[in-house]
């Protein structure tokens, strides 16, 4: 069976600050579509050009649109740390290659009480999936770096990971209670384990 995977990502980093601005527009009432729109036409998330504009807007709206409205208000609101494993949440709903890192990866390094995520880790992982997924199999090779540099980011910008020269320092989150409760009343607990590392 072929993995449904995407190379979309190298192009959607974890754009916290963009997304959390049209998060509070669509709090407001905003239909997303109009939003769209405004974003473009008044460069809400202050990019330097238009195209960065149109380009990030899929990302953010796709995210955005896993959020429902309590889901929304805690990522507009809460403290950064929640409001960061939100988007992350969001992220890894929209995109299977920075799930399956975090599922296969992380959360066996964090249950195994591993310290680092080194760059064979990265590497090995990537090439198991290269093997199962002609979209990624079919990718260049500067394609295939940029890949895992963004996921490597994506963890970075959430706080689950800090990089300490070519390896990465794994960052055990401390979960609110409201935020696993929030998951799993949408059947999403195995995604509070994956971040958190819990094995209950």
């Amino acid at each position: 069976m072929i993995n449904d995977y995407s190379a979309k990502l190298t192009a959607e980093p974890f754009l916290y600050h963009e997304t959390k601005i049209i998060g509070k527009y669509l709090l407001e009432g905003y239909d997303p579509s109009m939003l769209r729109k405004k974003n473009i036409e008044e460069n809400l998330i202050q990019h330097k050009t238009k195209g960065s504009i149109v380009r990030t807007n899929a990302p953010i709206f796709r995210r955005l649109s896993v959020m429902d409205k309590e889901m929304l208000d805690e990522f507009v609101n809460s403290d950064v740390d929640t409001s960061k494993y939100i988007l992350l949440y969001a992220i890894m709903k929209t995109d299977k290659l920075v799930r399956d890192f975090i599922f296969e990866v992380y959360k066996d390094k964090l249950i195994m009480g591993k310290e680092y995520i080194e760059k064979y880790d990265i590497d090995s992982w990537y090439e198991e999936k290269r093997e199962t997924s002609n979209t990624l199999r079919d990718r260049t090779e500067i394609t295939t770096s940029k890949l895992k540099q963004v996921i490597m980011k994506i963890m970075q910008d959430s706080g689950l990971v800090v990089k300490e020269k070519n390896k990465f320092k794994i960052i055990k989150p401390l979960l609110k209670e409201k935020y696993i409760n929030m998951l799993d009343e949408r059947s999403d607990y195995e995604y509070v384990k994956a971040i958190g590392g819990l094995i209950w």
